[in-house]
C-alpha cells in the first residue's frame, strides 16, 4: 500500500476534521456515546487543526494515500499537560483499513525523532483507558504505564499515560 507522511498545511484542515469523525467513528464507537461521535463538531475540529498547525512548538503530521489522508499524529509541546512533562505524541489516529500496516509503527517514530530533535529525554503520550487497540500498541512500542483514571460514567475522560525515554 503506498502512502506518503508528511508536515500538515492549512490546505488540510477540512479534510483532517473529516478524517477525524471517521477514525472517531471507528475507534470510539462502543465506548463513547454514539450522539458524541455523531455530532463531532466539525468547525472545532477545523480550529483545533488550525491552532496545532499554527503552533511552532508542534508538528502536525498526515499520512496520505492517493489522494486522500488517511491518520495523522502530532509530536512537541504538550497540548494537554501532564505533570512536568515537556513533550507528548498525540492524536495518533489510523483509519481502520491502514492499520496492521507498519505505518502506526512509522509515525511513532517520527514522533520520537522529533523530541529528540527536540533535545527532550522523555515523553508521554495519552489514549483513552478503554480503547485497547491503542493501548497494546503504546505498550508494544516500549511505553511504560504511569497513570490510570479512575472509573467515570463519562467515558470520554477516562486516560492512561504512558511514559517513553528517549535514548
Amino acid at each position: 500500500m503506498n502512502y506518503v507522511i508528511r508536515l500538515a498545511t492549512k490546505d488540510d484542515i477540512k479534510n483532517l476534521a473529516i478524517l477525524k469523525q471517521r477514525v472517531w467513528d471507528e475507534t470510539y464507537r462502543g465506548i463513547y456515546e454514539d450522539e458524541i461521535i455523531d455530532n463531532l463538531d466539525f468547525d472545532k475540529s477545523e480550529k483545533t487543526f488550525e491552532k496545532i498547525i499554527d503552533n511552532d512548538d508542534i508538528a502536525l503530521y498526515v499520512v496520505e494515500s492517493g489522494d486522500e489522508l488517511v491518520g495523522y499524529m502530532d509530536a512537541g509541546a504538550t497540548v494537554r499537560g501532564y505533570k512536568d512533562y515537556e513533550q507528548e505524541i498525540g492524536l495518533l489516529y489510523l483509519r481502520r483499513d491502514f492499520q496492521g500496516l507498519g505505518i502506526g509503527k512509522k509515525l511513532f517514530s517520527i514522533g520520537y525523532n522529533k523530541i529528540k530533535e527536540n533535545g527532550y529525554d522523555r515523553f508521554f503520550i495519552s489514549c483513552n483507558k478503554y480503547n485497547t487497540n491503542a493501548r497494546k500498541f503504546y505498550e508494544h512500542m516500549g511505553g511504560k504505564l504511569i497513570y490510570e483514571d479512575e472509573e467515570c460514567d463519562d467515558r470520554r475522560y477516562a486516560q492512561a499515560k504512558f511514559h517513553y525515554d528517549v535514548n
